[in-house]
């Protein structure tokens, strides 16, 4: 069963007292997604919420560009689905910004699962919008998988995504949705909100994703050896 409303309750509470790291987390990603809306970059690549949607202008695009949005938003995903997931996972314990800083190291595997990711998306988008956002959402546990699973294959781990989200794409849908009403606050306050906002988002995601991984693996829809 998806429940919404116990993911963000559980994340309201493992994030209690622990705001000020995943705070600074949030600040990194958020800017970043701003200095990639500035500049010859810009030009390019749109990036939104909530965890990122791209609107590209093909016409401005070049190897340079896609290049740097593959690299610095694949490793940023990565980074933060890892910081997210020991969150979640160790709700007693400090929170250090060094534990998002280490999955930098990852960068070749993040950048190789958002070009992978993503072009499936563009080739499903290209039938009209509608595969597009069902894909984006069938592909959304991607990052997770990478980070959780060290020896799973890229095209392997977005197989495993797509297993563990059938029947469950409407319900991704409104869990982010139901975050709009605080981004829509956020806009008076010049999006500072979103520094409170951000952690509350990611942590409510990973609870999702913990409850879909374990759902699938009890009910034989994934093994362990998908897994490798």
């Amino acid at each position: 069963m998806f429940n919404r409303g116990l993911y963000k309750k559980n994340a309201l509470n493992c994030l209690r007292d622990r705001r000020l790291v995943p705070t600074l987390v949030s600040l990194v990603v958020l800017v970043t997604y701003i200095l990639l809306n500035a500049g010859s970059v810009g030009k390019s690549i749109k990036a939104v919420g909530p965890h990122l949607t791209l609107i590209l202008d093909a016409s401005k695009m070049n190897f340079i560009v896609i290049a740097i949005m593959c690299f610095v938003l694949g490793t940023i995903e990565i980074a933060e689905a890892g910081f997210y997931l020991f969150t979640v996972d160790h709700p007693q314990e400090q929170l250090s910004f060094n534990i998002f800083i280490e999955g930098f190291s990852l960068f070749v595997r993040g950048s190789l699962g958002f070009i992978w990711k993503w072009l499936w998306i563009f080739i499903w988008g290209l039938f009209f919008v509608v595969p597009g956002i069902i894909k984006f959402f069938s592909y959304s546990q991607l990052f997770y998988i990478l980070r959780d699973y060290p020896q799973i294959g890229i095209r392997q781990a977005l197989a495993v995504s797509k297993e563990i989200t059938k029947g469950h794409k409407a319900d991704l849908f409104w869990l982010y949705l139901s975050f709009i009403g605080w981004d829509l606050l956020s806009i008076p306050t010049a999006f500072i909100l979103q520094l409170w906002i951000w952690p509350y988002k990611q942590a409510s995601f990973a609870f999702a994703y913990r409850s879909l991984m374990q759902k699938a693996l009890t009910s034989g829809a994934v093994v362990p050896d998908d897994l490798k």
